[in-house]
């Protein structure tokens, strides 16, 4: 399902010239008919409202931000002109898994780190400038809609979304994360693109972009969402240290403020990385590091039959 979702491109074609980091923007084609088989609901935003059980986040360009309890819900201010968000749609419709698992191999990541999201408008919509930390591949179901595409020079592997400078930012240690100011407002020399239904966008990690639309409009996402070295490195290292009885210790004293209880924690944490290191030593960091991609695939296993 994976190759038909990213089609006229080949998988060889795509992993050579655009991933993870080149954008790919696609020609109108038919809709994956896998894809459609497997989600009859996806031919028809109101249908796909009307079977959605999770909440529905309701989003105008410059206006307010509600959500509502399921989809129905959502269908009268979808005809009212605002944006439908629909996240985890492979939680509401079964055949999305087939398209996750199915990219999770391809990809050589877990599936539990992808997820699928569903846009649905009338009217004029569309989002302004900001950038996402995660990785987009954008299949148009229906309408037309135009993006606006630039590389992100201020910030390098964010971990969240980002706004533009004049706005509050979702997570402010990307400020502290940026080595240049974030811009307030897309540069004059961005790439424009016109998406029409079957085409597919394919939008690396962290370039900002804005997006426009006018009359009915329906988009499926597929979202990869990590995961960083950081937490292979971590969630791996743990593994290994609660191998040992002292790392399973509760680690007592390590809220507390300035005064014995405190400095107690610090010596007892300062003592177990001492051993761990002299257990490091002498061994190969290539040899660690396959221990704790193993280890990280064995807590974050391949879908069934993968």
């Amino acid at each position: 399902m994976f190759a038909d979702f990213i089609a006229p491109l080949t998988p060889e074609q795509f992993f050579s010239d655009h991933w993870p980091d080149s954008p790919y923007t696609g020609p109108p084609t038919a809709l994956p008919g896998r894809l459609l088989g497997a989600v009859p609901e996806l031919g028809s935003a109101e249908e796909v409202l009307r079977s959605f059980g999770g909440p529905v986040s309701l989003i105008q360009r410059n206006g307010p931000h509600a959500r509502v309890p399921r989809g129905s819900d959502a269908l009268p201010m979808y005809r009212a002109g605002f944006t439908c968000y629909m996240r985890h749609a492979e939680r509401e419709f079964a055949g999305l898994t087939g398209l996750i698992d199915e990219a999770a191999l391809r990809l050589g990541l877990p599936p539990d780190r992808m997820s699928c999201e569903i846009f649905c408008s009338t009217g004029t919509s569309g989002v302004p400038l900001h950038s996402d930390f995660d990785v987009n591949f954008a299949l148009l179901l229906s309408g037309s809609k135009r993006w606006r595409l630039a590389p992100n020079t201020s910030i390098e592997n964010q971990t969240t979304m980002c706004f533009a400078r004049d706005r509050k930012q979702a997570d402010e240690r990307q400020l502290g994360y940026a080595h240049a100011p974030f811009p307030e407002r897309m540069p004059d020399d961005a790439r424009e693109v016109t998406m029409e239904a079957g085409g597919l966008l394919f939008l690396p990690r962290g370039w900002w972009h804005e997006t426009y639309s006018t009359g009915a409009c329906m988009q499926l996402n597929l979202v990869v969402k990590g995961p960083h070295w950081a937490r292979v490195f971590s969630g791996a290292l743990e593994e290994r240290l609660l191998e040992a009885a002292d790392w399973r210790e509760f680690a007592y004293g390590v809220s507390a403020a300035d005064g014995p209880a405190h400095d107690a924690a610090v010596d007892r944490l300062a003592d177990l990385i001492t051993r761990f290191q002299k257990s490091l030593a002498g061994e190969d960091p290539r040899t660690l590091a396959a221990e704790l991609v193993t280890s990280f695939r064995a807590t974050n296993p391949r879908p069934a039959g993968g």
